[in-house]
């Protein structure tokens, strides 16, 4: 898994030190990361695995840039598409084994709410991704944009 992510970033030009070290990674994507991560930590294991559910579509979303990244990025390099290909197996195969975990789980209406939440949870860490990427990228506004055009925040793991 790790590995081939990290031929997708070089795929579309990235360099492997670049990746490792984390140097790009916003601060929203790093709080939201570590959040789920928090999560994951000190929830009971059902639940944890549980928040997996928001992958359930990712199957057809790996299948679906494996059918058009090609056409609109001609520059990715094709060994950067194994990524989404090892991943329509693993994913298809995670998804059952979470949704048969949940069903089994969540046998109360207080065990499903619960989860609901927890999923909800899980969103709101997703589109705080999106919501740093867009601003840095599609809207040109990266963290301290108002004070400097250069990367100002921190870079490295502190805990």
């Amino acid at each position: 898994g790790i590995e081939a992510w990290l031929q997708l970033g070089e795929a579309v030009g990235l360099s492997r030190e670049d990746l490792i070290s984390e140097r790009h990674v916003l601060p929203g994507v790093r709080f939201a990361v570590d959040a789920y991560v928090n999560f994951a930590r000190r929830a009971n294991w059902q639940e944890a695995a549980c928040s997996s559910l928001t992958e359930l579509f990712a199957p057809q979303i790996h299948q679906s840039r494996l059918d058009s990244w090609p056409q609109h990025y001609p520059w990715i390099k094709e060994e950067g598409y194994f990524y989404f290909r090892s991943r329509l197996s693993q994913a298809s195969r995670d998804v059952e084994h979470g949704l048969e975990l949940a069903k089994r789980y969540c046998d109360s209406a207080e065990k499903q709410n619960r989860m609901l939440e927890i999923l909800q949870f899980k969103l709101d860490i997703l589109w705080s991704m999106l919501d740093a990427m867009t601003m840095a990228y599609a809207l040109q506004r990266p963290p301290y944009h108002t004070v400097t055009d250069k990367a100002a925040w921190h870079t490295t793991r502190l805990v």
